[in-house]
């Protein structure tokens, strides 16, 4: 006990030193950069420094005077949370910390939420969908006294910061999460949105979930950016139910829209590449709260890793091991997280309402499994199932009967004939010609797909007995030299007709708009000043890749108030 003692003794003793060190240091600096400002009659800047020799000098007596004050803070709320004994030292706290952790069973989450001997799960997950209330909370795990910690988003949230080193179970955690809150509410109250910036191998098997209005992975970037933009456009949606029933909270209203929990995993993956969408996630942070929109971020690093503004509207916070007290400091403002064991996997330490628990979190084998069971009393319970918040961008290649299976009740109109998909960023659906509405020039090199759209139009048209005429290589006709009779002829059909004409051009050099047409389908060319001067837009433009530069019809569809994104039908 004697030589225990020793050890203990001659460590503090050498941090104590290294702690003498750490604040002599800089104030040796600072008095000599004091000195040369004097000589050099620099005062402002003397004064400034002056003050800084100040602080750290008082900070070095108060440091001497009271030699222990910095173990008492790293012990902070160790011992009396989570059922330890009361030690003044740092490194007994953490060992405190570590053994009450290991001594916390990983809960299985079926038993958990109940059902772990239930032979048909769907059942009790029916019935608990049949009684929940207007909340947004589910138990994650156990304390140290064996009772489940329910973490409820809508008193404590609305939002959640998860962080934790690899390896600690912080991907397990959110998928247990979102199982447990899929468990308690039925989809048209709690719905997911999953950005999984680790490859997809955590949110993946979820998709499959009734709640969930779209997943995507890192290893699609367009796919996560229509999933970003698809989150601006539902917040903006719901904006407008708030303000047409002036409700202060989106939530209190009759016919209430489910809440819409995004989580984001390795969030500083997603800020590292797609760094100019994430001030729409930091919105969500500052405005969801009023509309029923929570977010869920997982870092590796919470210092630096997420804003400030996003972080400030985050109280709940979950922090699982990690390697640095002052990482444990920056999430929770103790050091406790940093004396978590690795050989404790998903213990963590939640803080809600600045109130600390330490907790195991639950594990779950398959989670295979009871995604179907979700399923099955998704049926059962007869919910509906919300279309997805986003698409996929458009295919390379499209056929007729795929557009005319995504037609909606526009294309029962007779004038309206489906040339192809369109993407207006975020989701995709049958693009439709109005050919009420006057003509259309469609401009784009040979071999890009004017041919095949113009034959789609004509045999569309004669089968619904439409006046439409169809010209290919119409350039030669819309010289204004030409003297050909034929040309006079065409020339004023196009400007003065009363039906319609689709006419294609190589260029749109020849082109006038409105009295040749009001509407065109341009093919980029890939010379960013030609597609420029033609009249695609340049964040249109911005968001194409080479393969849409080379993909045969693919273009660009310019209306009357509307630019989109077009894949022309090819038979």
């Amino acid at each position: 006990m004697k030589n225990g003692t020793t050890r203990d003794t001659g460590h503090t003793a050498k941090m104590r030193r290294l702690q003498l060190c750490a604040y002599a240091a800089p104030l040796v600096a600072q008095c000599v950069m004091l000195m040369m400002l004097v000589i050099q009659r620099q005062w402002l800047f003397a004064m400034m420094i002056g003050s800084g020799c100040v602080a750290t000098l008082a900070s070095l007596m108060l440091m001497t005077a009271h030699p222990h004050a910095g173990d008492d803070a790293d012990a902070i709320g160790a011992p009396a949370a989570y059922g330890g004994m009361s030690t003044p030292d740092g490194d007994r706290a953490a060992a405190t910390i570590a053994a009450a952790a290991a001594r916390i069973a990983p809960p299985d989450l079926p038993t958990l939420l109940g059902f772990a001997d239930d032979a048909a799960p769907f059942r009790s997950i029916a019935h608990l969908w049949c009684i929940h209330d207007a909340g947004c909370h589910a138990p994650v795990g156990l304390d140290t006294a064996g009772d489940a910690v329910d973490i409820d988003m809508g008193r404590f949230g609305p939002h959640a910061i998860v962080a934790g080193t690899t390896g600690s179970g912080k991907s397990v955690l959110l998928q247990d999460w979102c199982l447990a809150l899929a468990c308690r509410y039925p989809p048209e109250r709690i719905q997911f949105v999953l950005l999984d910036f680790k490859g997809g191998s955590a949110m993946d098997v979820l998709g499959a979930l009734p709640h969930v209005r779209g997943c995507v992975n890192d290893l699609d970037l367009a796919y996560a950016k229509r999933s970003l933009l698809a989150l601006e456009r539902e917040l903006t949606r719901r904006e407008r139910i708030a303000a047409a029933q002036h409700a202060s909270d989106l939530m209190d209203i009759a016919d209430a829209p489910a809440r819409l929990v995004v989580i984001v995993d390795e969030f500083h993956m997603l800020a590292g590449q797609l760094p100019d969408l994430t001030g729409r996630l930091a919105r969500i942070a500052s405005l969801g709260r009023s509309l029923g929109m929570h977010l869920i971020v997982c870092t590796q690093n919470p210092l630096g890793e997420v804003s400030a503004p996003m972080k400030a509207n985050m109280a709940l916070r979950v922090c699982l091991r990690v390697r640095d007290p002052m990482q444990s400091q920056e999430l929770l403002g103790v050091s406790d997280a940093a004396f978590i064991g690795a050989k404790a996997p998903g213990a963590a330490i939640a803080q809600q309402d600045d109130a600390h628990t330490l907790l195991r979190c639950a594990a779950n084998p398959d989670p295979a499994r009871l995604v179907d069971e979700v399923r099955r009393a998704a049926r059962v319970h007869g919910a509906r199932t919300e279309p997805a918040l986003f698409t996929a961008p458009l295919p390379t290649r499209v056929r007729p009967c795929d557009v005319a299976r995504m037609a909606d009740a526009r294309s029962a109109a007779p004038t309206m004939i489906p040339i192809g998909l369109e993407d207006d960023g975020v989701a995709t659906g049958a693009c439709m010609l109005d050919t009420s509405d006057g003509n259309l020039a469609v401009i784009g090199r040979p071999g890009r797909g004017r041919t095949t759209l113009l034959t789609l139009i004509g045999t569309q048209a004669e089968a619904r007995g439409l006046d439409v005429v169809c010209l290919d290589d119409a350039d030669a006709w819309f010289d204004p030299f030409n003297a050909d009779p034929e040309a006079v002829r065409i020339q004023d059909l196009v400007c003065n007709g009363h039906g319609c004409v689709v006419f294609a051009l190589g260029t749109t050099r020849r082109l006038r708009v409105p009295d040749h047409c009001t509407r065109r389908l341009i093919f980029p060319t890939g010379d960013r000043a030609v597609d420029l001067a033609d009249g695609i837009p340049a964040p249109l433009l911005d968001a194409m890749n080479a393969q849409d530069m080379r993909n045969a019809g693919r273009g660009v569809l310019i209306e009357a108030g509307r630019i989109r994104l077009v894949q022309c039908a090819c038979p």
